[in-house]
């Protein structure tokens, strides 16, 4: 009987440990407290050096891992601090050490933290989550997948130029000595002469050369293929929808955009370049702010080419993501969120799988991050 309630006991802990990691994403984080203390370092003081360090811990994850929820994680620290042991699921000493000079004692943990609970609990103190359903603002996702279709590149244009400059120098000299003679005698006349010359030459030249150039190289010409965003739009009406906004299909706000709205406008644009033209740019916001949607988040998604992950051999793909939300209820347009450019990358055992592995995890991070950066702004 008791060997049996033992073996119970055994497979219920060994199910506990193997559902820990579905309940909750746990990361390791590491923190570090200083206390000061007179006379002797007393148990109370060490114990609260420790919960220092392990809020620091805490701290570091959340400023590391999500940025804009670092300013909420500050306003609640105190709070935070007070409950540790609901967020953090153990945590080891990893340095200490004591100055009796200075009477400080300085302590360095590893804490294991349970990042799903608080991240839930950051959400929760946010602006959305506090609103009441009709007080949460719509919003209107226009998010393209593209693909590199063509590519044009151009050889560098070399320019070369030389300046010869010649310069030189001569010099000469000539003389002539001439003597003649007569003579008479014995019913005859003699004549005699000679001449003797003398020249001599001297040049020298030198040549100096200059060579110079320039090498002009032109960007490549890109032109874009728009995918099917189908795993786009899922992920981030997840997150968005999740995180307390009302998600309202671009599809359904074009059709009471008054025809300002045009989705296969935004798609053609996308296809031809990294931005929406400023017309296109006017018109979509003119229709979201018509059809009453007061947020309008849109961007790219740039799947890039394949290669292979180093570690496991598997396909690998890179998704680079840009993005924007604008505040369209005002007379300008104003952004109150960005993202990008950042780069996701996904895996697979196909180049299908990995593509979509990483669409789904870029949008996915990036709605987050707009929706973590809506959070403190109090958008709600």
């Amino acid at each position: 009987m008791q060997m049996t309630f033992r073996l119970r006991i055994a497979v219920c802990v060994l199910a506990a440990l193997c559902a820990l990691p579905a309940l909750a994403q746990v990361v390791s984080s590491k923190g570090m407290a200083t206390v000061s203390y007179s006379g002797r370092l007393s148990p109370d003081e060490r114990q609260e050096a420790m919960r220092r360090a392990t809020l620091s811990a805490l701290e570091s994850h959340v400023a590391e891992t999500w940025v804009a929820k670092a300013k909420v994680f500050a306003s609640r620290r105190e709070e935070f601090g007070a409950r540790l042991d609901q967020f953090v699921l153990g945590s080891t000493v990893l340095n200490e050490s004591e100055d009796k000079k200075a009477n400080t004692y300085t302590v360095v943990v590893r804490a294991e933290v349970n990042a799903t609970l608080l991240r839930a609990e950051l959400d929760a103190g946010s602006a959305t989550a506090t609103a009441s359903m009709g007080d949460r603002s719509l919003v209107t996702a226009l998010f393209v997948a593209r693909m590199q279709d063509s590519v044009q590149t151009f050889r560098a244009r070399d320019y070369h130029r030389a300046d010869v400059k010649a310069s030189g120098d001569a010099s000469g000299s000539f003389s002539e000595r001439t003597r003649e003679g007569e003579s008479i005698g014995g019913g005859s006349i003699g004549t005699s002469g000679s001449i003797t010359q003398q020249a001599s030459s001297n040049a020298s030249s030198s040549v100096t050369t200059e060579t110079g150039g320039s090498v002009t190289q032109r960007a490549d010409n890109v032109a874009w293929k728009v995918t099917n965003a189908g795993e786009i739009n899922t992920a981030m009406t997840g997150v968005f929808s999740g995180a307390g906004y009302e998600m309202v299909e671009a599809e359904y706000v074009e059709a009471e955009s008054g025809g300002q709205l045009s989705v296969e406008r935004v798609r053609s644009d996308f296809s031809a370049g990294d931005d929406l033209s400023p017309e296109v740019l006017r018109s979509t916001v003119a229709g979201v702010r018509t059809a009453g949607i007061p947020y309008l988040a849109f961007g790219t998604l740039d799947v890039g080419m394949r290669d292979t992950d180093p570690v496991s051999g598997n396909v690998r793909v890179y998704v680079t993501v840009t993005g924007k939300v604008l505040d369209v209820r005002g007379r300008f347009p104003r952004t109150i969120s960005s993202v990008g450019p950042v780069q996701f990358a996904g895996l697979g055992r196909s180049e299908m799988e990995a593509r979509t592995n990483a669409l789904s995890i870029a949008a996915e991070r990036t709605a987050q991050t707009m929706v973590d950066e809506l959070n403190v702004r109090a958008v709600h």
